[in-house]
């Protein structure tokens, strides 16, 4: 759990809303909206956030955040809590969009039907909430970090930039798809869990194959919970945030 966790758990288990039927977003900016999606026969869950100031009439940037192993389940509560959802909620002004949180089940990863779920979750997402289709971005820690990468490389033409932190990339032939996305990757070079040389490897094959938009920073003397110094850092939302397709 993230250093700026303990200060959030008490408000995001209690007062928000948990129904996913109809909640009207001009009235709750600032929360999170539980939401069901059913995907060939499985139902899953996710959250969505609508950013203090949302309201109807704009078109807002998207943000789809998949989570670490550690925020597998079913209660809709985990990834609510995670360094992306986190930042936000601390610091508002610097991520002025909806984020969209989906919930992965025990013991799967962001991949098949799971990946397939996550993607619906954005689009509903998207068309729900005004969400501008030019500034779609991913964003992953961790086992995330893969799944929000292997989405960019299957649908590159969809989102506007991507970061991914501590991250294990494990199918190299997505390289040449992801050629022109603007990509910020992160990771400690004391990870003992994700060795760092998966992120480097991945930043060498990119920086060979064209891609021109890649950035990736080293933290020395960082293990492989770095997610909050990455969220918290204003350089990345700016970075972020200042993305767009077609630019």
């Amino acid at each position: 759990m993230g250093t700026v966790t303990m200060a959030l758990v008490a408000w995001l288990l209690t007062g928000t809303p948990e129904a996913g039927g109809p909640v009207n977003p001009a009235e709750s900016p600032g929360t999170f909206v539980a939401k069901t999606l059913t995907v060939r026969g499985e139902t899953y869950v996710y959250s969505v956030y609508l950013p203090p100031g949302y309201g109807r009439g704009q078109e807002w940037p998207v943000i789809l955040a998949l989570h670490g192993a550690g925020s597998r389940g079913t209660d809709g509560q985990r990834p609510r809590t995670q360094s992306l959802a986190e930042a936000a909620r601390v610091h508002p002004e610097r991520y002025p969009a909806v984020l969209v949180l989906p919930q992965c089940p025990p013991d799967k990863e962001w991949s098949g039907d799971v990946a397939d779920f996550a993607l619906e979750a954005l689009e509903r997402t998207v068309t729900e909430y005004g969400g501008d289709r030019k500034r779609v971005y991913l964003a992953g820690q961790s086992m995330g970090a893969r799944g929000v990468v292997q989405l960019a490389a299957r649908y590159p033409e969809r989102f506007a930039a991507v970061v991914a932190v501590s991250g294990r990339y494990l199918d190299r032939s997505m390289v040449s798809r992801l050629k022109g996305l603007p990509l910020w990757m992160w990771h400690g070079d004391a990870d003992a869990v994700v060795p760092v040389s998966e992120s480097r490897t991945l930043v060498e094959l990119l920086k060979s194959a064209g891609n021109k938009s890649v950035r990736y920073t080293e933290l020395s003397g960082l293990g492989h919970d770095i997610f909050d110094t990455v969220y918290l850092d204003q350089a990345v939302s700016t970075w972020l945030l200042a993305q767009k397709r077609g630019k």
